[in-house]
C-alpha cells in the first residue's frame, strides 16, 4: 500500500535558546499522518509548545526542516500563512476565549471571519454543541463560566469550521480529573469522525486515559 502523503513532517529539526549551550530538542523527526491521534510528550522546557509555534506559523522555522502537505513553511507568505491557520482547529492551555462575549459569540468567530452566512452557520453550532454539552450556556459570558466549560467552548470553536486537523496545546493544564477526561473523551470521539489530531501534553493522566480508551501514536521528547 502507498504510504499518505503527511500532514505535517519534521525533518532533523534543531532549536537553541540564545545563551543556553543545551539545545532545547536536537534532531526532531516527526510526521503526523491524515487521521491520525499523534500526542507528542516530554517534560516541561522540553520545546513542545516552540514546536506548535513552527506548525501554526507563529515562527518561521529553518528552511527544509517543517513542512505542511510537502510544502516548506519556511517559504510560506502572510497570506499563505492565513490559509494554514483556516485549515487548523487549535486549542490552548489558557483558552484564549475573548471573555466579555457569549459562549455563542466566541464558538461561531471564526466562521464569522470567513463570512459565512447564518444558516451554515446555525447548522455548524448545532452540530459542535452535540459534541460538547454546553447548549445550556449559549448566552452566558465567557467570563462567567468555570475552567472545564471554557475549555469546551475552546474545544467547539477548534471543531466547528472542520479544520483539516486539530492542534491542543496542553489543553488539560488547568483542568481537574474530571474534566481532563472530558476533553479526552471528545478529542476521541472528533478523532472517530475523522479528524486528524495533534495533541502536546505532559499530563500523565491523560496520557494514560487515551492510552486505555482509544489508538494513538506517541512520541516523546527528551
Amino acid at each position: 500500500m502507498e504510504k499518505s502523503t503527511p500532514l505535517i513532517e519534521i525533518k532533523n529539526l534543531s532549536r537553541w535558546y540564545r545563551d543556553n549551550p543545551m539545545p532545547l530538542f536536537d534532531k526532531l523527526n516527526l510526521e503526523l499522518q491524515p487521521t491520525e491521534f499523534f500526542v507528542l510528550t516530554g517534560k516541561s522546557g522540553t520545546g513542545k509548545t516552540t514546536l506548535v509555534k513552527f506548525i501554526t506559523g507563529k515562527l518561521t522555522p529553518p528552511e527544509k526542516m517543517v513542512f505542511y502537505n510537502k510544502q516548506d513553511i519556511s517559504t510560506f507568505t502572510p497570506e499563505d500563512i492565513q490559509i494554514l491557520r483556516k485549515r487548523l482547529g487549535i486549542i490552548f492551555q489558557d483558552y484564549q476565549l475573548l471573555e466579555d462575549l457569549s459562549v455563542r459569540e466566541n464558538i461561531i468567530y471564526p466562521l464569522e471571519l470567513y463570512e459565512i452566512g447564518e444558516s451554515i452557520i446555525d447548522s455548524k453550532l448545532r452540530q459542535v454543541l452535540q459534541k460538547v454539552n454546553i447548549k445550556h450556556l449559549l448566552d452566558q459570558p465567557v467570563k462567567l463560566l468555570s475552567s472545564g466549560e471554557k475549555q469546551r467552548v475552546a474545544l467547539a470553536r477548534a471543531l466547528i469550521h472542520d479544520p483539516e486537523f486539530i492542534v491542543a496545546d496542553e489543553p488539560t493544564g488547568n483542568l481537574d480529573r474530571e474534566n481532563t477526561q472530558m476533553v479526552a473523551d471528545i478529542l476521541i470521539q472528533a478523532n472517530k469522525a475523522g479528524n486528524t489530531i495533534f495533541l502536546i501534553t505532559h499530563d500523565i493522566h491523560l496520557l494514560n486515559y487515551l492510552k486505555a480508551k482509544h489508538p494513538i501514536k506517541l512520541h516523546v521528547i527528551k
